[in-house]
Formats: C-alpha cells, sequence, structure tokens
C-alpha cells in the first residue's frame, strides 16, 4: 500500500515530493537543538544560479530571505561565491528532520539516512530531483550516476530497489571508493527514464539527462 499523507503539518503534496528529492541528494534539515523547530538549507555552485532560483522560488513561502550569493574569499578579481537557500525554522520541516535523520546518542549528533519508508515515498517527482541534485551524466558509457556515497551500502540498496519496484527502472549499485556506493541507470534504460523525469526539470539540468 501506497503511503499517504494526512498529517496538516507537512508540504503540500508536490513540494513535498521534491523535498524528498533534495533531502536524497544535497539537501540538509537543520535543528538547533533536540526540541527547537527544523530548517532546510541547500547551497549551490556558481554555475547553478538557474537552479538555485527555481528552487528558491519553489519554497519562497518557507523563507525570509530567498536565494542569497554567499562569497567564499575577498578575491576581486577571481571571486569564489555560490548560492544559498534556507527556510525559516519551522514546524512544517520537523516531519522531515525526522525522516532523514537519526539520532547518535554516544556523539550528541544526527546522522542523515534513507527513510525507512523510501518504498512508499518513491516517484518519479523524487527521482527527478534526487538527479538534479546528484546525478550526473557519463557521456562515455551513456549512463547516469547518482552519488549517493554518504549513505551505507544497505540504505543504496533499498533505494535503488525503490526506484526499480515503483518506477520499474533498473538501478545498479556500485562500489565507488573505499566504503562508498552509488547508484547507476544504464543506456538501456535512458528513454523510459527520461520519459518519466524530464517533465519535472528545470530546463538548466537537462544535461544530467545527457539531453
Amino acid at each position: 500500500m501506497k503511503w499517504i499523507m494526512n498529517d496538516s503539518n507537512v508540504l503540500p503534496q508536490n513540494l513535498h515530493d521534491i523535498l524528498i528529492g533534495i533531502m536524497l541528494g544535497d539537501g540538509h534539515i537543520y535543528k538547533s537543538s533536540p526540541t527547537s523547530n527544523s530548517r532546510f538549507e541547500i547551497s549551490f555552485g556558481k554555475d547553478r544560479e538557474s537552479f538555485a532560483n527555481w528552487v528558491g522560488d519553489l519554497f519562497k513561502d518557507y523563507s525570509q530571505n530567498g536565494i542569497q550569493k554567499i562569497y567564499y574569499n575577498n578575491d576581486i578579481f577571481n571571486p569564489k561565491f555560490g548560492y544559498r537557500f534556507k527556510t525559516q525554522s519551522l514546524p512544517i520541516f520537523n516531519f522531515y528532520h525526522n525522516l532523514f535523520y537519526k539520532r547518535d546518542n554516544n556523539l550528541w549528533k544526527y546522522k542523515k539516512i534513507v527513510p525507512e519508508n523510501i518504498n512508499e515515498i518513491m516517484n518519479s517527482t523524487v527521482l527527478a530531483y534526487l538527479i538534479m541534485s546528484d546525478g550526473n551524466f557519463d557521456n562515455s558509457r551513456k549512463r547516469i550516476r547518482i552519488y549517493t556515497n554518504s549513505y551505507s551500502k544497505l540504505e543504496v540498496t533499498k533505494l535503488a530497489e525503490s526506484i526499480n519496484s515503483n518506477l520499474n527502472i533498473y538501478v545498479g549499485v556500485l562500489h565507488d571508493r573505499k566504503d562508498q556506493w552509488i547508484l547507476t541507470i544504464g543506456a538501456k534504460q535512458l528513454d523510459k527514464l527520461r520519459n518519466l523525469v524530464k517533465p519535472h526539470f528545470e530546463s538548466s539540468m537537462l544535461y544530467r539527462l545527457g539531453l
């Protein structure tokens, strides 16, 4: 049975799916203390301004400052900069913090995880935003790689299985380096994948589908 949202303290369905996809990739949700509300945050490289503005516009109702340009040095001739988006700390993001983080009581830190119910919440929107966040098109082998290096092999395998079972896209689990694993979607799956996720893509990110 598909997981159905019935809690008024979660995002509307379209933003819920988008946030799940981004959170599987480069997104983060922070709490300043175990009892505080949570905020969603994501950073973008300097060549991702269009995608940054796209995400910022989607979540504009939850942010006071929107997309901000962040400088990493003071060199006026060769400035290094990127973009950052933060929401306010709000109760609505507590649900997603609980979904994506497990507390390590020994270190008093939170570790980001693949949600245990990923098979119930995976869909084409989620996959599209995961690829836009952490995907890469390997032109030499006509495949897509998704850099899930921060997750355990068990979590990456579970994520691959959720894409396979929900979207009928075969996804391989490939050892990358050390104890790190990534997802791969091969050339034979590309047409099917593109048909599923392209409608959800921001146009500047289509290159991650090899388009």
